[in-house]
């Protein structure tokens, strides 16, 4: 699976100056808008991100579900989060594969009683003329969250390690080394470790909790321990 490689907007063989932002494609762009048009429950946005003719096929715990044309397609889209009081956007990524953008999300739906739930969703688009025309979405469903305060956290500040230099070795000892249920605490300045430490998790049996950068400009990752 190839990585959607971000494009300087510079010309020629000129490299970005350090702090310049990368340009996103139109793809790119749309599903980024995407993304946060879902989370907020905007369908007059997410609909703007899709082509009107865009055909919706879901595979989510009650079975298959489909859906045509952009304002149907963003309502069904929209349903599926309305009972909660609030969004929190955990986790994105966004990949090419081949022809298509492979686009994953998870959230954090919170409830007025209290409760939470975690919902994580990956999703293959087609494209055409800049708006997503075709979507064949796989869903994890709402599930229940134990709050993170209840677990142990234990903290690992990996500093430069990366995944040429022992990080994934050093990774495992740290989280073989707590219990069961308990957090991990990850702080790491490979810029790498963003990518690689989370798909490592899930690999391994582990609940990735949460991605964000440190204020120290590395990555810091919450990760709990499963078997």
């Amino acid at each position: 699976m190839e990585k959607v490689e971000r494009t300087s907007p510079s010309s020629g063989d000129e490299k970005p100056k350090r702090g310049t932002p990368l340009a996103l494609s139109v793809e790119e762009a749309t599903v980024e808008d995407f993304i946060v048009a879902l989370s907020d429950r905007d369908s007059e946005r997410l609909e703007a991100c899709l082509h009107p003719q865009v055909h919706l096929r879901a595979l989510v715990p009650p079975g298959l579900q489909e859906q045509r044309g952009a304002s149907n397609v963003a309502e069904r889209l929209k349903s599926w989060f309305e009972a909660a009081d609030g969004i929190q956007v955990l986790e994105k990524d966004v990949y090419r594969v081949a022809d298509r953008l492979h686009l994953r999300y998870r959230f954090r739906e919170r409830y007025s009683d209290g409760e939470s739930e975690i919902i994580e969703q990956d999703a293959y688009c087609d494209f055409r003329d800049g708006a997503i025309v075709a979507i064949d979405l796989l869903c994890s469903g709402h599930r229940s969250e134990k709050p993170v305060e209840a677990c142990v956290a234990h903290r690992f500040d990996a500093g430069d390690l990366g995944c040429s230099s022992g990080l994934p070795e050093e990774f495992r000892r740290q989280i073989d080394g707590i219990p069961i249920g308990s957090t991990l605490d990850v702080v790491t300045r490979d810029p790498s470790a963003r990518e690689d430490l989370p798909s490592l998790s899930r690999l391994l049996g582990h609940r990735v909790i949460s991605v964000v950068g440190s204020p120290e400009g590395g990555t810091r990752l919450v990760i709990q321990r499963g078997v």
